[in-house]
């Protein structure tokens, strides 16, 4: 379990999980073994190669945040957010390498990137996934996200294989 969770507001945040998004796709490749081209052409699509250059604008204030998990000096997972100019803001890149993974740190990530949006006052927090990451769909579920309408346009190919979620965040703001 991570001992702490810290925004990223330095260019070396910013690397530190540009390292965890590339570990990140290379385990999505692994996993969508049986779909040849699916995650180089998602990758292509939201041009992830320019938004790896483009960390500290796309996601970082005013526009969203970076969340890292540490133990000690090690990073053990990192999670974004933007905001998708409608009241509400979207979860990007969560991942865990396997190595940390069933330590919590997942959960701990992604409700304290809830709480971020919460306090900057974002009404909704949406996110994509691919259907085949059925753990983290189950904990997005188990966190209050239900399943919902696409809330982005990925060429027909790729949306049959692509589950769409969203979590109000009005009951979380404080009275």
């Amino acid at each position: 379990m991570p001992d702490r969770i810290e925004i990223a507001t330095v260019d070396a945040d910013y690397d530190a999980f540009a390292v965890l998004v590339r570990e990140y796709w290379a385990w999505l490749e692994h996993r969508y073994l049986d779909l040849p081209g699916f995650i180089d052409s998602v990758g292509g699509h939201q041009a992830l190669d320019a938004e790896l250059d483009s960390l500290s604008t796309i996601y970082g204030p005013p526009n969203g945040c970076i969340l890292l998990a540490y133990r000690g000096d090690e990073v053990t997972g990192g999670v974004a957010m933007k905001d998708l100019g409608d009241g509400s803001c979207e979860m990007k890149r969560l991942y865990v390498p396997d190595r940390f993974q069933c330590q919590g740190t997942g959960r701990l990530l992604v409700g304290a990137l809830i709480e971020a949006a919460t306090a900057v006052g974002f009404g909704l927090m949406r996110l994509d996934t691919g259907e085949q990451n059925s753990e983290a769909i189950a904990m997005y579920e188990s966190m209050g996200f239900r399943h919902c309408p696409p809330h982005h346009e990925y060429p027909a190919e790729l949306m049959t294989h692509l589950k769409f979620m969203e979590r109000s965040l009005v009951d979380d703001q404080p009275n």
